[in-house]
């Protein structure tokens, strides 16, 4: 057998894979930070903009906290 056969191709389906979760984990916080921005907008939250970047950075804690606290939001 060839020699050169026996190599796989550098970043195949793991490369793939990778690159998936990636843009999946990216994507997620993104989304929901968007939702939370418009809700607390739609609410006239003055920290609507703090809340967003909390939900993209903070995560799951923020997006909690978040929609426990939501009807107290705004004036």
């Amino acid at each position: 057998m060839f020699p050169a056969l026996q190599f796989g191709v550098p970043g195949g389906p793991e490369l793939l894979i990778v690159l998936f979760m990636l843009v999946f984990s990216f994507a997620v916080p993104l989304v929901v930070s968007v939702l939370i921005y418009r809700d607390a907008k739609g609410r006239n939250s003055r920290h609507a903009l703090a809340w967003a970047l909390g939900a993209f950075f903070g995560s799951l804690v923020v997006w909690v906290l978040y929609y426990v606290v939501r009807d107290e939001v705004g004036p």
